[in-house]
């Protein structure tokens, strides 16, 4: 399972400028999805990827494996 590490990932998206509708376009998923990432719910593989590249961080300093 593929768990955000949630006080990076707010960091890096505050960082970026960008709300949770912004990242959830640019990464191309709905924006409940980025919401409930951002509160500790699990993703897809891709997903992650997908948002830590609109982010420009790698995918682990964002998320974790479980």
């Amino acid at each position: 399972m593929i768990i955000a590490k949630t006080d990076a990932l707010k960091a890096a998206r505050l960082e970026s400028g960008l709300n949770l509708t912004e990242l959830a376009k640019l990464a191309e998923v709905k924006v409940n999805t980025t919401v409930r990432i951002e509160r500790g719910g699990s993703t897809s593989p891709s997903t992650a990827k997908r948002i830590a590249e609109v982010l420009g961080k790698p995918v682990t300093e964002l998320f974790s494996i479980t």
